[in-house]
C-alpha cells in the first residue's frame, strides 16, 4: 500500500536522494543537505502549529510503500510566499511601439520583473521515482496535498500557483539563463539556481535587470523556451491543468519555466472533496478510483482507493494505514 504522510526527520537520507536525483532547476528541492534539513524542521514545526490563517508554512509530505518499508516520492505546499522574502517572476507582456507618420504599429513582447504572486499559495518540490509513475501513484502524491488544502482552508491563501522546471539540457545548461541571467551574474545556471535556496533574495533585485527586457533582443534559442516547461514534468503539468492551473503570462526569472496559476477554491480536488463516515469490509476492487485522507493536520495520511455506490469501505490494513478507526468521518475526492 501506498501512503501519503507529512516528512518528518527520520525521512533526511531519503529526501536527500530525491534531491539529488531531481537534478538541475528544482529551486524548492536543492541538492542541498543543510537546506534540505531546514526545509523538514521547517514542514514539522507547520504541522504541528496552530494556524487561523496563510503564514509562512510549509508542508512537506512523503510517499511510503508500506511493503517494502521505503519512501519513493515527495511533495511541499506553502502557504504563502514572498512575505518575508521577495518572490520575483517574469510577466509577459506586449510593449507597443507606434508611428502614425510611417503607419507602423509593432506589439512586442517584453517581460517584466514582477511580484505579482506575493501572498500565493505554492505547490512546489514534486518527486516520485521512475519506478513508481504508473497506477496513479503520481496523482495520489500530486493531489494528496490538494486534499491536504480542502481539510484545512484557512492554511492557504485565495490563489495557488506552481513553478515548472524550465527547459534545460542534459549538461544543465539553460538556454534561457545563457542569454539573459549569465548577463548579470557572472556564474553557471547551477550556481545561481542553488544561490536562491541559501541566500537572501534581495540579490536578485540587485542583480537582474530594473527594465523591461524586450524578447526579440534575446537569443533564438531562449525567445524558444520562454513558457516551456522540461520534458520531465510533464506528466505533472497534466495532472495540475486538470486540476484547473494554468499559465498566465508568468515565468521563472531563471530558466522562464511556466508558473500555473489557479484561484484556490476552484481547485477540482477542493471543488469536489467530500466528507462520509467510513465502514470496515473487504477492501473495494471495483468501482471509481478516488483520494481518501483522515481530517488530522499533524498526523495526515492519504491514499488511493475504489469506492462503490457512495460508501466507502476500507480494509483493515487502509483503516490502519490511515490511522482511523470504522465510523470515523474521512475526506475524499474521486480522481
Amino acid at each position: 500500500m501506498l501512503i501519503v504522510r507529512p516528512i518528518k526527520s527520520d525521512d533526511s537520507e531519503a529526501f536527500i536522494d530525491f534531491a539529488a536525483a531531481t537534478g538541475v532547476g528544482h529551486t524548492n528541492l536543492p541538492n542541498h543537505p543543510a537546506q534540505l534539513s531546514q526545509k523538514i524542521n521547517h514542514s514539522e514545526l507547520s504541522f504541528a502549529a496552530s494556524v487561523d490563517y496563510a503564514g509562512e508554512e510549509g508542508y512537506t509530505f512523503v510517499m511510503e510503500d508500506t511493503q517494502s518499508e521505503r519512501l519513493v516520492g515527495t511533495c511541499t505546499v506553502d502557504a504563502t510566499v514572498g512575505l518575508s522574502e521577495p518572490y520575483y517572476t517574469y510577466r509577459v507582456d506586449q510593449v507597443v511601439h507606434a508611428s502614425i507618420d510611417l503607419q507602423i504599429n509593432n506589439r512586442i513582447p517584453a517581460l517584466h520583473i514582477s511580484h505579482d504572486y506575493t501572498g500565493a499559495s505554492r505547490l512546489s518540490s514534486f518527486y516520485l521515482e521512475p519506478d513508481y509513475r504508473c497506477n496513479f501513484y503520481d496523482q495520489l502524491l500530486s493531489k494528496s496535498r490538494l486534499l491536504f488544502m480542502a481539510c484545512f482552508p484557512e492554511h492557504f491563501a485565495a490563489t495557488t500557483i506552481a513553478e515548472m522546471k524550465g527547459v534545460i539540457d542534459n549538461a544543465g545548461v539553460s538556454p534561457f539563463w545563457e542569454s539573459v541571467g549569465r548577463h548579470f551574474f557572472t556564474m553557471d545556471f547551477a550556481a545561481a539556481d542553488l544561490l536562491t535556496t541559501s541566500s537572501n533574495k534581495n540579490f536578485i533585485a540587485n542583480l537582474m535587470p530594473r527594465y523591461p527586457l524586450y524578447v526579440p533582443l534575446l537569443s533564438d534559442a531562449a525567445q524558444t523556451v520562454i513558457g516551456q516547461h522540461h520534458t520531465d514534468v510533464e506528466d505533472i503539468v497534466n495532472i495540475l491543468e486538470h486540476e484547473g492551473l494554468h499559465f498566465e503570462g508568468h515565468v521563472d526569472i531563471f530558466d522562464a519555466g511556466p508558473i500555473l496559476e489557479v484561484r484556490t477554491r476552484h481547485i477540482r480536488a477542493i471543488r469536489h472533496a467530500e466528507e462520509t463516515q467510513v465502514l470496515l469490509g473487504d477492501e473495494v476492487l471495483h468501482g471509481k478510483r478516488i483520494l481518501v485522507c483522515n481530517n488530522s493536520c499533524h498526523d495526515f495520511r492519504c491514499i488511493i482507493t475504489r469506492m462503490s455506490h457512495n460508501t466507502l469501505v476500507l480494509s483493515i490494513a487502509q483503516l490502519e494505514g490511515l490511522q482511523v478507526a470504522a465510523g470515523n468521518t474521512l475526506t475524499y475526492c474521486r480522481l
